[in-house]
């Protein structure tokens, strides 16, 4: 990850943060609520939405949403929100699925 992105993208986590924050305590974590918001943080970087998932091939349904946030071109904010709990990272783009985190039992 180029040190650049790196830094640009650490610079917006503490705000991505905060949104995913506000919008648990308002309990909109669908990815329906969820992208617009990213969105309008991420400008102008593209961003990546899903339901979240759970189970050894990561196809059961959860509450809450997983994000991407393409910062430049090697990094990401990467991360995922839900009733109980929000993760957010700065990485490098995963080889098989960019910015979002692939399956565990990938």
């Amino acid at each position: 990850m180029a040190r650049e992105d790196q830094q640009a993208a650490t610079a917006r986590t503490q705000e991505v943060k905060a949104a995913l924050r506000m919008q648990q305590q308002r309990g909109r974590i669908s990815p329906k609520y969820m992208l617009p918001l990213l969105e309008d943080i991420a400008v102008p970087w593209r961003v990546e939405v899903s339901n979240r998932t759970t189970g050894t091939a990561a196809t059961t349904p959860t509450d809450g949403s997983v994000f991407g946030i393409y910062v430049g071109e090697t990094a990401c904010i990467s991360g995922a929100v839900s009733s109980s709990r929000i993760w957010v990272n700065v990485n490098g783009h995963f080889p098989e699925t960019g910015c979002l985190e692939p399956p565990p039992a990938h």
